[in-house]
């Protein structure tokens, strides 16, 4: 929820403030998932006795995508909504989806994800003005 300044370690690409509330930026969160997000879709050892999957990641990005994903669980989409949320997310992109014959149609496939996008916005400042709201700062 709310917004956040991403800083700059090792590794780590430049980041301005993110925030939810802003329609580009889910959209080109849900974009680019597959490239930015390093966890996503990871295979994690969590086996004690093996040393484990260890790799860098950027911290804030990592929850930045948990944020996203608990907004879009809020969001309560229809199946339709969430198998290109997936599609998106594993890294195809719109024309892709519309080509692969799973019902997506390329006009309204695109007003579907413009609604998704609006959707998660709306939802975002919905829970970021109750969580003002319930601790009195607003």
């Amino acid at each position: 929820m709310g917004s956040f300044v991403l800083d700059i370690y090792k590794n780590e690409r430049e980041w301005e403030n993110l925030n939810l509330s802003d329609y580009d930026t889910v959209k080109y969160l849900i974009l680019y998932r597959s490239k930015v997000d390093s966890i996503y879709n990871s295979n994690i050892n969590f086996n004690i006795n093996d040393a484990g999957d260890m790799f860098e990641f950027n911290q804030e990005l990592v929850a930045t995508y948990a944020s996203l994903d608990t907004i879009i669980d809020k969001c309560n989409f229809k199946s339709k909504q969430r198998r290109l949320l997936m599609l998106l997310f594993d890294g195809n992109k719109i024309h892709d989806i519309c080509s692969m014959n799973k019902g997506y149609k390329r006009s309204a496939t695109y007003d579907l994800f413009d609604r998704i996008i609006k959707r998660i916005v709306t939802q975002n400042n919905i829970e970021w003005k109750g969580c003002m709201t319930n601790n009195e700062i607003i």
